[in-house]
C-alpha cells in the first residue's frame, strides 16, 4: 500500500518539532555551591558589605604582666635573703694573718766552761702561740722549760737543774705566702732555775736562780692543710746569775747563756 501525504500530517509532524524545541537541556552535572569571595568590598558601593573592624592596637608598655611567683624555700623552712657579697672584712682578724698553736721539744746546754763541766745538756720543752704566721710579722708568746743533770760536792747523784718561764719573741717571717717559711727571731724571757731531785744541798751551787734571757736565732716553718711544723736554733744571753759563783777572780758568780735547737709541731688557724 502507498502513502500518501496529507496535509493534517503535515501540520502534526510541525507541532511534534515545536514541542521537541521548547523543552529546555537537562543540566550535565548537579550544582556546586561557590565559595564566598574574599575579596575586600566597599560599604559605600554594596549594600551587602559589612565593614571590617581592624584590631585595636595594644602598646606593650601598658600591658600589666604579673610579676613571677616568688621561690618555694627549700625544705618548708622560711624563705632566706640572699647572702651578701663575701668580702676580705668579713674575714676575723686572725683568718687573714694567721694563728698557730704549737709544742715541741729539743736539746740545749750552757756555754760557760765551768757549767758545763758540772751540769750535762739536757732536754728542753716548750708551748708557743703565734700571731701572724701569714704575715711577714709575727708576734710569739711561749711557756719554757728545762732540765738536765747537775753534779757538785753536796748534791745527790741524782739531782737535777730544771727550769720553767716565759717568752715573748718579734719574728720576721721571711716568705710568708710560701708553705715553706724561713724566719729569725729574737725576744725576752724569764727564767727560773730549781735544784730538785736532791734531799739537802750543801754544795756552792745555789738552790735557785731568777734570771732575765734574751734570746735569739733562726728557723724554717712548713705549713699544709693547717698542719704546722718547724725547726729553729738559739743562743740565749742571760743576765743577773747567782746559781754559781764564778772561778774567774772579780766575776761575782758565773755566766748562764744558753744554746738550744728544737722542733715543734701543731696547727694553724
Amino acid at each position: 500500500m502507498r502513502f500518501t501525504p496529507t496535509f493534517g500530517g503535515a501540520l502534526v509532524a510541525l507541532a511534534l518539532a515545536g514541542t521537541a524545541q521548547a523543552q529546555p537541556a537537562p543540566p550535565d552535572s548537579p550544582t556546586e555551591p561557590t565559595a564566598p569571595s574574599t575579596s575586600p568590598c566597599d560599604p559605600a558601593t554594596d549594600a551587602n558589605c559589612a565593614p571590617t573592624e581592624s584590631p585595636p592596637l595594644i602598646n606593650p608598655n601598658t600591658i600589666d604582666v604579673p610579676p613571677p611567683p616568688p621561690p618555694e624555700p627549700a625544705f618548708g623552712g622560711a624563705l632566706q635573703p640572699a647572702p651578701a657579697p663575701y668580702t676580705d672584712a668579713d674575714t676575723a682578724f686572725y683568718d687573714r694573718i694567721g694563728l698557730g698553736l704549737e709544742i715541741g721539744g729539743g736539746v740545749d746546754g750552757f756555754t760557760s766552761s765551768a757549767l758545763r763541766s758540772s751540769t750535762n745538756d739536757g732536754g728542753s720543752w716548750n708551748v708557743r702561740a703565734i700571731l701572724g704566721t701569714r704575715s711577714p710579722l709575727a708576734v710569739e708568746a711561749s711557756y719554757i722549760g728545762s732540765a738536765q743533770s747537775v753534779s757538785a760536792l753536796g748534791l745527790d747523784n741524782n739531782a737535777l737543774l730544771v727550769s720553767n718561764g716565759v717568752q715573748g719573741d718579734l719574728r720576721l717571717n721571711v716568705l710568708p705566702a710560701l708553705d715553706v717559711q724561713p724566719f729569725v727571731f729574737g725576744g725576752v724571757a724569764w727564767r727560773r732555775y730549781d735544784i730538785t731531785n736532791t734531799r739537802a744541798n750543801t754544795s756552792d751551787v745555789a738552790d735557785r736562780d731568777d734570771i732575765v734571757e734574751v734570746p735569739a736565732g733562726v728557723g724554717i716553718a712548713m705549713k699544709r692543710y693547717g698542719f704546722l711544723a718547724e725547726a729553729r736554733g738559739e743562743v740565749r744571753a742571760a743576765f743577773g746569775e747567782d746559781l754559781l759563783p764564778s772561778r774567774v777572780p772579780g766575776s761575782a758568780s758565773e755566766t748562764m747563756h744558753r744554746w738550744g735547737v728544737n722542733a715543734s709541731i701543731g696547727y694553724e688557724f
